[in-house]
């Protein structure tokens, strides 16, 4: 028996050396404590269990929308039970844990029907990111839930 079958390729034989494109960075700086975004969620959401960290960005509503635009997850389908709601918002939330996107205030949102995105903008208005979809909503719709029931931001 070979031994070359059961052998793992180098890495140089396997990935091609390809030109990485340059990825748009966000043009807003304003920062928020702790402190302040634990206060704001809580105002809004005040029956919600609440999960968020330390200093965030907090990106402009044209960065986030421009974001949305260019990343891909809202393409995949939807096949139950194998890539649900709950995937869909990991997926988008993992597109934005990437260097100069991870510090902005984006998170997920678990409500009694649904799991959405969410973003906190630097003009301080919270939105739902429909992740299948990449629609930017101030409310949930009907057949997302009535109730807010976790954030992660």
């Amino acid at each position: 028996m070979c031994l070359k079958l059961f052998m793992k390729p180098k890495i140089e034989e396997v990935v091609e050396e390809k030109e990485i494109p340059e990825l748009f960075l966000p043009t807003s700086t304003k920062e928020i404590t702790y402190n302040d975004k634990y206060a704001f969620l809580r105002a809004e959401f005040p029956d919600a269990l609440l999960f968020t960290t330390y200093k965030h960005l907090l990106a402009s509503y044209n960065d986030i929308a421009v974001f949305l635009a260019q990343d891909a997850t809202n393409k995949c389908p939807y096949v139950f039970p194998d890539y649900i709601c709950s995937d869909f918002s990991f997926r988008l939330m993992g597109q934005f844990s990437v260097p100069g996107w991870s510090e902005v205030t984006f998170g997920i949102v678990w409500t009694d029907l649904h799991a959405l995105n969410c973003v906190l903008t630097e003009d301080m208005d919270f939105y739902f990111v429909e992740p299948q979809s990449d629609e930017l909503q101030d409310a949930l719709l009907e057949w997302q839930g009535k109730s807010v029931r976790f954030i992660m931001i």
